[in-house]
């Protein structure tokens, strides 16, 4: 068996196709083919149902694909490890974002100066749902993931490293009712816009009121801060959002207004997720250096 052959299967099996598997590994398509021969001839089972419209895994080919994708992944990390000991980091760091950082965290900063040292590591960047990007992380599909902590504590297979703690404060319109300084009991009758579940600064907003006795309803439900902040300046609802974005959206022509929520404890923990037994590769050992260092406190 050859390392070749468990690359030519696993691309076979991510694109389902044997001319895009042969593109992709810039090989011939006879040559692949006949490697993929070779190597069910010496495991002794079909991988793959071949027909003349779709090519895909046999029930033996799924089973043994999570085998070849484990070999695959720590020969990958032998050779970055290797390059490590002789001064070199490559590799590639898959980092999940969350949609509503600090501003105190620009991440294009971060990276250039990580690129800057590590020319030779590849860093993809993923955003969406905290949960989602929890999940990845424990799959090993995200390396880390940045973003506000839960308020029920992480399970066992994880671990965070704290960046931030920060306020939350409410945006409304300008013509609001609600002046600078408002009693969260007051806010029970009030249309919120948020993150829609899943995301750590709804279940965090979510957790803060409930903790505080107030059942407050959604209105309308986005999926990006500037969303947010467009509703709460046309009145369509209380976005509540970490006091350093207010603060930089105070800064603009058109602007909601900053209210201070009180009777509760609104407030947020951006946080480093990654598991337990990491960062396993170098690539992702030396982004965690740069990366895991505590935020300055908003101004």
């Amino acid at each position: 068996m050859e390392l070749r052959q468990l690359r030519y299967f696993r691309a076979i099996a991510r694109t389902g196709s044997f001319s895009a598997a042969a593109a992709e590994e810039f090989v011939v398509q006879s040559a692949l083919s006949r490697q993929i021969r070779k190597l069910e001839e010496e495991l002794g089972v079909r991988l793959f149902e071949r027909t003349t419209r779709m090519v895909r895994l046999t029930d033996e080919g799924a089973r043994l694909l999570e085998y070849a994708d484990r070999v695959l992944v720590d020969v990958d990390l032998v050779i970055a490890e290797a390059d490590a000991l002789r001064g070199v980091v490559r590799g590639k760091v898959a980092v999940g974002m969350m949609e509503c950082p600090p501003a105190s965290l620009d991440m294009a900063v971060l990276l250039s100066e990580f690129h800057a040292d590590h020319p030779g590591v590849e860093v993809a960047l993923r955003s969406g749902g905290s949960d989602r990007m929890l999940d990845d992380v424990r799959a090993g599909d995200l390396d880390f993931a940045i973003l506000g902590l839960p308020p029920t504590p992480l399970d066992d297979r994880l671990t965070a490293r704290t960046l931030l703690v920060e306020d939350l404060v409410g945006l409304v319109e300008v013509d609001h009712r609600l002046r600078t300084r408002a009693r969260a009991s007051s806010l029970a009758e009030e249309v919120f816009v948020d993150f829609p579940p899943g995301y750590g600064l709804r279940e965090q907003t979510d957790h803060c009121f409930a903790e505080a006795g107030i059942d407050r309803k959604v209105g309308f439900e986005v999926v990006r801060v500037e969303e947010m902040i467009r509703f709460a300046t046309l009145g369509l609802g209380i976005a509540v959002l970490p006091r350093s974005i207010a603060a930089a959206i105070g800064r603009r022509a058109r602007r909601p207004r900053i209210v201070d929520i009180t009777g509760a404890d609104l407030r947020r923990t951006v946080a480093l997720v990654h598991r337990q037994d990491g960062p396993r590769s170098a690539a992702a050992r030396a982004f965690f250096d740069l990366a895991a260092v505590p935020l300055p406190a908003p101004a």
